[in-house]
């Protein structure tokens, strides 16, 4: 059985990049658009992974072949870093008690592991994150059972690393689109051969019998998701004018986004700019890796059970 365990709806909320943020979304895909497409694309079963809600996934969470998921925004209290985490299986309850805990990483973690809720640190090799370092990857190696080895939106090098740490530190590899758009919706993912049902496929996480396959990400991959985005940012002012006439803010917007479509060329250079960035952080980790891999290999005492 295969799965894309990263995928992304309207639920994640509105963009992290300012000055975008009160306007434009992070995704525009919906929960049924997501598992048309993962289905056609030949997923056996379907996860939705917004950041920090679960709103999109429960809205699918009655079909029997649709894993609940969440992208769990975890951070360290000391000096603010992010980590994202993917979670599976988790109920409204859970979610509830993660979003009180996921502030302070060190109370996150010991709740994920009593709650046997499967566990996995996405694209730890990406700047995306924040300033990760070692002490960090250290930290949360063992509260995690996998990593994710193959995002289908992060560059080769940057997967790669993720590859050998999950491999120095016997966990799981994980693949997974990290799709924003319906572009990479199932181009990645996670097979558990031996899998029937979601449970064994579950199963088959726990135990490590998995193989991640598929696409990675590339500046060209980011190209087609912004000018995606702007499509989508269009259309659904559009569909908003349709239905309420009236509505000044949707003009506004539609207005600006037909006049800012030169900005677009802008946004690209962006792109690359951050793939430059990505590269550079992707060394910079490695650099502390190797520096520090007594540490990296081991528990960290405060984090420790």
């Amino acid at each position: 059985m295969k799965l894309d365990t990263h995928v992304h709806t309207f639920y994640s909320g509105n963009s992290t990049i300012y000055p975008l943020t009160p306007f434009v979304r992070e995704c525009y895909n919906t929960p049924e658009g997501v598992y048309r497409v993962a289905k056609a694309r030949g997923m056996d079963l379907v996860v939705i992974t917004d950041h920090d809600e679960i709103s999109g996934a429960l809205s699918l969470g009655d079909r029997p072949d649709v894993i609940v998921g969440s992208e769990v925004t975890g951070v360290f209290a000391d000096d603010g870093v992010r980590v994202h985490l993917n979670v599976f299986g988790l109920d409204q309850g859970q979610h509830h008690e993660i979003q009180q805990l996921r502030h302070d990483i060190r109370q996150l973690m010991p709740y994920l592991r009593q709650q046997r809720l499967f566990t996995s640190l996405n694209h730890v090799a990406s700047g995306i994150n924040g300033p990760i370092t070692a002490p960090h990857v250290a930290a949360l190696l063992p509260w995690v059972q996998a990593l994710e080895v193959n995002n289908g939106s992060r560059l080769a090098v940057t997967n790669r690393t993720a590859a050998c740490l999950a491999a120095a530190s016997g966990k799981t590899g994980l693949g997974g689109s990290d799709s924003h758009t319906h572009r990479g919706i199932g181009r990645t993912w996670t097979e558990v051969p031996d899998a029937r049902t979601r449970e064994e496929f579950i199963g088959g996480l726990w135990a490590g019998r998995v193989r991640a396959g598929g696409e990675m990400g590339s500046f060209l991959t980011m190209g087609s998701d912004v000018c995606r985005f702007t499509g989508n940012f269009l259309l659904e002012q559009s569909r908003r004018l349709g239905k309420h006439p009236g509505d000044l803010r949707a003009h506004a917007l539609l207005f600006g986004g037909i006049l800012g479509l030169p900005l677009v060329s802008i946004a690209l250079v962006g792109a690359y700019l951050h793939f430059v960035y990505e590269e550079r952080f992707n060394e910079d980790l490695l650099f502390d890796l190797v520096a520090r891999p007594a540490r990296v290999l081991g528990q960290v005492p405060e984090l420790a059970a």
